[in-house]
């Protein structure tokens, strides 16, 4: 019972991660045939930041770490492997 839930809870997070991806890599209309992305966007009106190429990056990379970090610890810990110290 235990493995079936840590499966499920494994399925869920990955789901959730890449909804994040989706989210992270939207386009969202600034102007007439001009895009941007929207979780920049967002950000960037919530927290006042001036458009800057710069902050847009990092800010973007920092998702994209994050996220590849969430599913790299969700694979680790839903599918531990057991490893054999050889004497």
């Amino acid at each position: 019972m235990q493995k079936a839930f840590r499966i499920i809870l494994g399925i869920v997070v990955v789901g959730l991660v890449l909804h994040a991806a989706d989210l992270a890599t939207r386009d969202c209309r600034v102007a007439p045939y001009m895009y941007d992305d929207c979780m920049w966007m967002a950000l960037r009106a919530r927290l006042g930041l001036p458009a800057n190429r710069f902050l847009r990056m990092a800010a973007l990379e920092c998702v994209g770490i994050a996220l590849a970090l969430v599913l790299y610890f969700t694979f680790r810990y839903v599918f531990p492997w057991k490893r054999k110290i050889h004497e």
